[in-house]
């Protein structure tokens, strides 16, 4: 396979695999005995603020992180490494 199909599937595994532990976390958020799947901690920093009145322009970057993401995450990549 070329490089850019092996980048694209790579892309499309790890996007997938964010998309489907938004909708489990979703789905297991309220089951007492799964609710550690959704725990996660907030990540990221703030670069600025510029208020003009007429445009508030806010310079940042926020990441959350939870244990279902990282294991989607993981399955996605030994996924890959057997598809590739």
């Amino acid at each position: 396979m070329s490089k850019a199909k092996n980048t694209l599937i790579l892309v499309f595994l790890v996007l997938a695999a964010i998309v489907l532990s938004a909708l489990v976390g979703t789905l297991t958020k309220d089951i007492g005995f799964l609710k550690w799947l959704t725990w996660g901690e907030s990540i990221g920093f703030d670069l600025g603020r510029l208020d003009l009145a007429i445009i508030d322009l806010s310079f940042s970057f926020h990441m959350q992180v939870n244990v279902l993401q990282v294991l989607f995450i993981a399955a996605a990549l030994l996924l890959y490494k057997k598809v590739r």
